[in-house]
């Protein structure tokens, strides 16, 4: 694939999950990469147990124009041991493409399974010098289930932890959970009930509480 392409650092996991349009899976709402870019990616399925794929793009998202000299170079691995159960791991470096900054580092491993009736998968996030800034690492984890309870309905549960090293992002660090319902009212519309928790790590920082009804159509 080549241009203007989604990227490959957390594709697999998003249609793994599936609710994209309820909420973006966890890399992609906590900013660990762009889910697009301008660059060349490549993949070769090896047997029906093994695939590997490589990625070159300028780094610096869709919505932004290559400023800086350096690249982003990705290399992930997806191996399928049995029907329905995949396991993906990642490794990327994201160049700073300015002398006095650090190369931000990401690595991911995945784990999921899915069958007609349900799905449940897990994956754990480390990324290295965020927002290129040397020791800024950012860790996390993010684990989710959807359970078919009718041909026309299915529940979901997901539940996210972000944290930071030596707590240099707790304004933003949190605990966050989701849980609710989606409804097929033809073949092109869905509806979505769900409600949602934050749980902030800063001190004194209240949780949050929310209802939404997303909508796909």
């Amino acid at each position: 694939s080549g241009g203007l392409i989604s990227t490959t650092q957390f594709n697999f996991q998003e249609k793994f999950w599936g609710y994209r349009y309820i909420s973006k899976s966890f890399q992609d709402k906590y900013k660990f990469g762009n889910s697009a870019d301008l660059g060349l990616s490549a993949s070769y399925k090896f047997a029906d147990w093994i695939s590997v794929d490589a990625i070159i793009v300028n780094g610096e998202g869709y919505k932004k124009i290559q400023i800086n000299d350096g690249l982003n170079y990705g290399l992930g691995v997806t191996l399928t041991p049995t029907k329905g159960f995949h396991v993906r791991l990642y490794g990327g470096v994201n160049q700073s493409g300015v002398e006095d900054k650090a190369n931000a580092v990401n690595m991911a491993v995945f784990a999921g399974f899915k069958n007609d009736n349900f799905t449940i998968g897990a994956e754990y996030n480390h990324m290295l010098n965020a927002s290129y800034t040397d020791d800024n690492d950012l860790f996390g984890y993010s684990a989710f289930a959807s359970v078919k309870v009718a041909k026309f309905a299915d529940v979901y549960a997901r539940f996210d932890d972000l944290y930071s090293k030596n707590n240099w992002n707790i304004a933003a660090d949190e605990q966050a959970a989701i849980v609710g319902a989606q409804f097929k009212l033809g073949k092109y519309v869905k509806l979505a009930p769900n409600f949602r928790m934050s749980i902030p790590k800063a001190d004194g920082a209240k949780n949050e509480y929310s209802a939404y009804v997303n909508c796909y159509f």
